[in-house]
């Protein structure tokens, strides 16, 4: 188990602290995206002049690295439907079936 310190400062309501810690489950943590909260462990809240200040100590998980994404032309595309659109299909008169 991972876990991770938050703050949140000049909060006007426990509503508004509320509101926030609730929000952060299953979300990436704002500094380390490579990070998910799983669940919120402890929370502490300080009264200040102005409103809230609190902690929260929160368990994460690392997000396994995403696979990069690539980019498909338009002929691509054309040429991938064109190879597909003849699975399964008998040969084209002239040509041999292997197999």
């Amino acid at each position: 188990m991972e876990t991770r310190l938050l703050g949140y400062e000049h909060a006007a309501s426990m509503t508004e602290i509320s509101a926030w810690a609730n929000g952060l489950i299953g979300k990436e943590l704002p500094e380390f995206p490579q990070y998910q909260v799983i669940r919120i462990i402890h929370f502490q809240a300080l009264a200040t002049q102005n409103g809230y200040d609190v902690l929260l100590l929160v368990e994460v998980v690392e997000r396994p690295e995403e696979t990069e994404q690539i980019a498909i032309r338009a002929e691509d595309i054309a040429v991938i439907e064109e190879l597909t659109s003849t699975v399964g299909k008998e040969p084209a008169n002239g040509t041999e079936q292997v197999g």
